[in-house]
């Protein structure tokens, strides 16, 4: 061989590992690479001139990151048929989502304004209030009827009243001066009213308890009260890209005929989930066809019908492992295209 056909040979050489060395570089055990090959054929490997399984670098990288994939909560059932770009796609989305996560636990706790209302506050019980850490005190009333006029031209996060009666007219007041401090709800301790009065009031987001308030609980229903705002939950990464819900493997027959299959199992989970894929598949299909009086309504049931359909997904990895170790056969997942 000449120096140039050797050069040419060493530029198109591509580097190939056993199935041992693989599944270590890949960071998986050697008998999770077997199972993932023989039940999903995650990867094509090649063979070589003895018959052993060859994997390349890219085989070796995609292995990886489905591990990653895997690790995080998405099912291998999915992962499998997915191509390597929208993997990485979905590993960089569950990175940004850990990394906000981190970002958001290392950030410092935001002071909860707070305006007070009510007899019990103008004395002791307020200023046990003021004293808690991460609570501002911004306003305290001690007449109700005086709120109106105490709190103006204040801004408060949240709004603790304390009320004696609940009357026809506290719904209308509460949500007045909560608007007037710029809170997202108020804080209704109260001791004695009709429970229409009370229905209302949570109908209308306040949050309503009974009189007296213990300190703690008291500092926590106002930390929830502005949760929303002040520490927003990083969305998880989803189990798959947006609009790639998988299709149905099974059709609503295929799914009847296995719910009543004979099991050599003394529990009854193959039919428990045939049966819970049956109830997913008719709700993903009911929010789709949902008729819409607007937009929202348009938006919501979308949001529905991809929900729906990634429990199903899931639902369905669990099925055809249960069926594997059942040794029941499963139809043909095309019989469920179209549905």
């Amino acid at each position: 061989m000449t120096i140039s056909e050797l050069e040419q040979e060493q530029e198109h050489f591509e580097p190939s590992y056993r199935t041992g060395v693989a599944a270590r570089l890949a960071g998986l055990p050697v008998e999770t690479l077997r199972v993932w090959e023989r039940r999903y054929s995650v990867v094509g490997p090649k063979l070589g001139p003895r018959g052993h399984r060859l994997y390349s670098a890219d085989d070796v990288s995609r292995l990886a990151l489905i591990k990653q994939l895997v690790d995080l909560g998405s099912p291998i059932g999915v992962l499998s048929g997915m191509p390597t770009a929208a993997l990485h796609q979905m590993r960089a989305a569950a990175g940004a989502a850990s990394r906000g996560a981190t970002a958001q636990a290392q950030r410092p706790p935001q002071t909860v304004k707070v305006a007070l209302v009510g007899e019990a506050f103008a004395g002791q019980a307020g200023r046990d209030v003021a004293a808690l850490p991460g609570l501002e005190l911004v306003a305290r009333c001690a007449d109700m009827s005086d709120a109106a006029k105490a709190l103006r031209s204040i801004s408060a996060d949240a709004l603790v009243i304390e009320l004696a009666t609940l009357q026809a007219d506290t719904v209308a007041r509460v949500d007045a001066l909560t608007r007037a401090v710029g809170a997202r709800r108020a804080i209704v301790a109260y001791r004695f009213g009709p429970a229409s009065v009370l229905s209302s009031l949570r109908a209308a987001g306040h949050a309503v308890a009974r009189a007296p308030l213990e300190l703690e609980a008291l500092d926590r229903l106002c930390r929830d009260t502005v949760a929303p705002e002040l520490t927003p939950t990083p969305a998880r990464a989803p189990l798959w890209p947006p609009d790639a819900v998988p299709a149905r493997r099974f059709d609503d027959l295929a799914l009847a005929r296995l719910a009543r299959a004979t099991t050599k199992l003394y529990c009854e989970c193959p039919h428990h989930v045939a049966e819970l894929l049956l109830s997913l598949g008719s709700f993903e299909r009911y929010s789709r066809e949902c008729a819409n009086r607007s937009a929202d309504d348009a938006q919501l049931h979308r949001h529905l019908e991809r929900v729906a359909g990634t429990a199903r997904a899931l639902f369905e990895d669990a099925l055809v492992r249960l069926a594997q170790a059942e040794g029941i056969g499963l139809p043909d997942s095309s019989a469920a295209e179209g549905l």
